[in-house]
């Protein structure tokens, strides 16, 4: 992986810590399952869905998920989407590549979740010329 690749990666997650702050008052984002499935709330279970198609390679499908399962009136909904393009973007290139999936698509992800929750401004926090 190269710098400008680093650099990416960087720049989304400080997009992604910007959205927090303002939006959830944290400092850092980390939506976490819970040890065992019994214990899952329906949130959970669609987190969990999302990362189990994100890591078999359907990263486009598991976007359409989160959206299709999205509760604007839940802020933990909007960690556990932030969460979920923070995962997506530990991917590395050439798996995001396969996928049909890019850093673009991510940083456009975040800031159209951002938008459903009502929180804009951030379009040009990352340069996508540089994704």
């Amino acid at each position: 992986m190269g710098y400008q690749d680093d650099y990416v990666m960087r720049t989304i997650s400080d997009l992604v810590r910007a959205i927090a702050r303002l939006a959830l008052g944290k400092n850092d984002i980390d939506y976490e399952l819970p040890d065992t499935e019994d214990k899952y709330t329906s949130l959970d279970s669609i987190y969990r869905k999302l990362k189990d198609m994100a890591d078999a390679g359907d990263m486009n499908g598991a976007e359409n998920t989160l959206y299709e399962e999205l509760d604007t009136s839940n802020m933990e909904y909007l960690e556990m989407a932030l969460t979920f393009y923070m995962y997506l973007n530990q991917f590395k290139d050439d798996v995001l590549y396969t996928a049909n999936y890019s850093r673009e698509e991510i940083v456009e992800g975040i800031n159209n979740i951002s938008a459903e929750f009502g929180i804009s401004g951030f379009e040009n926090f990352v340069d996508t010329t540089m994704v």
